[in-house]
């Protein structure tokens, strides 16, 4: 399973939730559930915005994890 973590990208970049949930125009649950680690669904489009907003590649927020960590 893929997954996008925001956690360690946020932390390096010293953004708050409320500063990405802003900038990119998600939600505050859901900017929760990305720094967590916890699976949503998103659309590639979504993913483009959230690496534009922080200066990264997609590949850097998408983590893969076996379907039995989930």
């Amino acid at each position: 399973m893929i997954i996008i973590n925001l956690y360690n990208i946020k932390w390096k970049k010293k953004f708050s939730r409320k500063e990405i949930s802003e900038h990119t125009g998600l939600s505050p649950a859901t900017v929760t559930k990305l720094t967590k680690g916890e699976h949503v669904d998103m659309k590639l489009s979504t993913l483009e915005r959230i690496a534009k907003f922080f200066g990264c590649s997609v590949k850097d927020i998408i983590v893969e994890v076996p379907d039995e960590q989930v």
